[in-house]
């Protein structure tokens, strides 16, 4: 049967029992948690489930929420939402993050989902886990004492709250993130290079991530000016955007290495699989991650992802056959990993083929196995 939407409900009817889920998350136009809530809900949407969304951003076109509707939306919003419409649904499953104003929507659900009679999922998605598990014991403690499973993204995660709070070990999951193989796939490099203008006889390099100091863009530049003293076929683009654009245009022009390092800003999500495909392989030098989900798709595309061993990534890239990985904050190291990556001959369908258990499709058959388990 087709798929059927209507409003905020996504359905779809494979012959098997309906699973009946308000999603509680933040669908927006980019964001990590943004894309996990997207595409978990458009695949759960052909395992026989009906998924009610509930967004904590506006569903206007073109309109940007603010941080007191985001916050109403997480607490009187949500609170009203899941009482209001307890009759449609079984199961409440909240997308949250830290800090505490992203958190409070599942410290909500837990009070809401008591009243209502409902079940209550929630996946944390966090890279400072354990710093922000400190911080809001209480609130921790407090959610995980009422919800039936907590799904997180890495084993680093749950290692963590496990240690911090081993008697609700048993309410713990780890379900990674994904990507989306229907786009990200390898595609012929030259013609990728040829549409977006990228030389064809230079080693390139991609990173995708937003301009902040945790993305640790400053050691890549660093890295890629030591590298350029000693080969100059190398060739880096940066996309994103950020409150550190200008700061790292002034690194690039200090450090002379316009003919090295492009920033190109933000680029729509149909193009992220291009940029991809013209590279050598991905780079993400972050100085703290939860479960990147460019990581997922740089090896869907196939290229071997070089980062930092920090949260899940040494749990996904845990074969030098996939990527490369070195110590954060240190741009020596990343430099001496970037060159063992330009030496290395990579097995591109080993890769993808790898990358493969992480479609999302995948991940909602995984994340369907659980509300079965609760519901």
């Amino acid at each position: 049967m087709d798929d059927a939407i209507h409003g905020n409900v996504f359905r779809k009817s494979g012959g098997g029992k309906i699973v009946r889920v308000l999603m509680c998350g933040s669908v927006a136009s980019s964001g990590g948690v943004s894309t996990h809530t997207r595409k978990l809900i458009e695949n759960l949407s052909v395992e026989d489930s009906e998924i009610l969304l509930y967004n904590y951003y506006t569903n206007e076109d073109n309109a940007k929420t603010t941080n007191i509707e985001k916050i109403y939306r997480r607490t009187f919003g949500l609170f009203f939402e899941i009482l209001s419409n307890k009759k449609k649904y079984e199961i409440i499953h909240d997308q949250t993050s830290g800090g505490i104003f992203s958190f409070i929507s599942s410290i909500t659900a837990s009070i809401a989902s008591k009243i209502a009679g409902r079940k209550l999922i929630v996946t944390f998605h966090y890279s400072n886990t354990e710093e922000f598990v400190k911080k809001y014991r209480l609130f921790f403690n407090f959610v995980l004492k009422n919800v039936d499973t907590m799904i997180l993204v890495s084993n680093k995660q749950k290692e963590i709250i496990s240690k911090t709070f081993p008697q609700y070990s048993n309410k713990l999951v780890v379900i990674p993130n994904g990507y989306d193989s229907a786009f990200f796939f390898p595609r012929n490099t030259d013609e990728c290079r040829a549409m977006l203008g990228v030389p064809m006889n230079k080693k390139v390099i991609f990173n995708i991530s937003n301009l902040i100091d945790i993305k640790g863009h400053k050691y890549l530049i660093e890295a890629i000016g030591n590298i350029a003293k000693t080969r100059s076929d190398i060739y880096c683009i940066i996309a994103g955007k950020g409150y550190l654009l200008e700061t790292l245009e002034q690194q690039i022009k200090n450090s002379k290495l316009e003919d090295y390092i492009k920033l190109v800003g933000w680029i729509p999500d149909n193009e992220i699989p291009i940029y991809i495909n013209t590279s050598d392989f991905f780079v993400l030098p972050s100085l703290g991650e939860g479960n990147p989900i460019v990581m997922f798709e740089a090896i869907g595309c196939g290229k071997p992802f070089i980062g930092t061993k920090v949260g899940g990534v040494p749990e996904i890239i845990a074969s030098e056959d996939y990527g490369l990985l070195c110590e954060h904050a240190s741009s020596e190291a990343l430099e001496k990993t970037i060159m063992s990556a330009l030496n290395k001959n990579w097995d591109t369908f080993k890769i993808k083929e790898y990358a493969e258990s992480f479609t999302w499709k995948n991940i909602a058959k995984t994340t369907k196995s659980i509300y079965g388990k609760t519901s």
